[in-house]
């Protein structure tokens, strides 16, 4: 049977047209299949160099700060922010920021988040005093994340010295980078940094070293001070309608005045401060 059936294949012969007409049809399905192939590894390929980029420019985004929050109580501690909001480095400006965030970790929180439960401990520890006054600026190039950012802030600090029946005020705005790397070199808040600029320009003895210790409140009210006396000797009066001489008779009061002098009692006034604020501290200690 076999032998037979071998004979009549033998007798089939296909003629060269019909073999090359074969040839040619497997040659175009296998250069399909190659072409195929090699498609489905070139889209591979680009579904993966896809995929790398979007980790990577993910990543780049959650990682790199695009948004700067620094708070100022007097513990002074700088937040940066990824452009989500989220909080990537906590870091102290002082020895009290450096005691408030021994104990806690406010990486990977929202903005918002982290600003309560700074502000909630700097409470807790009594450094909000009645009456003072809690700094919060901003710092980013996104205007629109800015006045999101500064109303959300803004809302959650009053909120908060609110419940604790607080008599402290909030002052939350937003600084250029001009201003917080200026800050920074005297490593300072900007809102301390400014509060001792506008100081500065009454009294051009304070330096940022000397005043760097003090609250901003206690800054500002130095501020008040000399911005009263100025006034005394421009000629009238001393910001409470008391009449204390012409300008003319504080002019001759002040030549009379030695340099040394002067600086003296600008320097007698801060070493005064400050007196009084080791004073405080020891009570405080002491209680």
């Amino acid at each position: 049977m076999e032998s037979k059936l071998r004979g009549t294949f033998d007798k089939i012969h296909a003629d060269a047209d019909l073999k090359e007409r074969t040839a040619e049809y497997l040659r175009g399905e296998i250069g399909k299949r190659r072409r195929t192939a090699w498609m489905g590894r070139q889209r591979f390929a680009a579904a993966c160099a896809c995929l790398a980029l979007l980790l990577f420019v993910g990543g780049f985004a959650c990682f790199t700060p695009s948004a700067y929050v620094d708070m100022d109580v007097n513990p002074s501690i700088a937040l940066s922010l990824n452009r989500f909001g989220f909080v990537l480095e906590a870091s102290p400006y002082n020895d009290d920021g450096a005691a408030i965030l021994e104990n806690m970790d406010v990486r990977h929180k929202s903005c918002e988040q982290a600003v309560e439960l700074l502000l909630t401990e700097m409470l807790r520890q009594g450094y909000v005093k009645e009456d003072g006054l809690v700094s919060v600026t901003i710092q980013t190039e996104n205007n629109s994340a800015q006045e999101k950012m500064l109303g959300k802030i803004r809302a959650s600090v009053d909120t908060l010295l609110d419940s604790h029946h607080s008599t402290a005020s909030a002052d939350v705005f937003a600084v250029s980078e001009e201003v917080r790397d200026c800050a920074h070199d005297h490593n300072l808040s900007p809102a301390k940094y400014l509060a001792i600029t506008q100081l500065q320009e009454v009294d051009p003895s304070a330096s940022y070293d000397r005043c760097a210790e003090h609250s901003i409140s206690e800054i500002k009210e130095l501020t008040k001070e000399h911005c009263g006396g100025h006034h005394e000797e421009g000629g009238g009066g001393n910001g409470s309608g008391e009449d204390t001489g012409t300008g003319e008779e504080h002019g001759a009061r002040n030549e009379n005045k030695t340099g040394e002098e002067t600086a003296g009692d600008t320097k007698d006034g801060y070493e005064n401060r400050e007196e009084h604020h080791d004073h405080k501290e020891k009570k405080e200690h002491h209680e």
